[in-house]
């Protein structure tokens, strides 16, 4: 049985949004929070990356804050790798609206495998700690899709694409959508 860290990537600075976007409520939740909650099924331990949270683990990005989604990518390995995990499953706080099975698709793979229109959402073996800590010291692309390309991660295609909340107004449409 794989041992699987579900992480809350919530470190992002959200100048598209105007304020702290993990703390914007969504039906009467944080969008954090909803992140959290999706991951729940599917991992009995949750983290949040790139902040403090008074219920879950809280993990520093790696090597430094700033460095996106890949610097918080960089310390759940580690702090993964570190405490016996065999993976992290990673979601973004924006996207409080997943398709169903997908994170249980994600995670009963066995390889590095990412959501090929969302590539913030993937499976990401704590093994590969080190190979992100050398890939971030080199200076290359920070995009989370390029990092996957040089490790030959697998992308999920097929999926429908996923609304995530950038700005005000795209939290709006997900509010609209609720209230339907």
């Amino acid at each position: 049985m794989t041992r699987l860290l579900g992480v809350v990537l919530a470190g992002g600075q959200a100048r598209r949004f105007g304020h702290d976007k993990a703390l914007a409520m969504l039906d009467g939740l944080a969008l954090l929070d909803h992140a959290a909650q999706a991951l729940r099924p599917v991992s009995e331990d949750i983290a949040v990356v790139g902040r403090d949270h008074p219920i879950y683990v809280s993990i520093a990005d790696w090597p430094a804050a700033g460095l996106g989604p890949l610097g918080g990518l960089c310390g759940a390995l580690r702090h993964a790798r570190d405490r016996h995990f065999d993976a992290v499953l990673t979601l973004p706080c924006d996207t409080p609206s997943l398709p169903d099975g997908l994170l249980a698709d994600l995670a009963g793979r066995r390889v590095a495998s990412f959501v090929a229109g969302t590539p913030v959402i993937g499976l990401w073996p704590s093994a590969l700690a080190n190979n992100l800590s050398d890939y971030l010291g080199g200076g290359g692309d920070l995009a989370v899709r390029a990092w996957a390309k040089a490790i030959g991660a697998e992308a999920l295609e097929g999926w429908p694409a996923i609304p995530n909340v950038n700005r005000p107004d795209d939290l709006a449409v997900l509010r609209g959508m609720a209230d339907r």
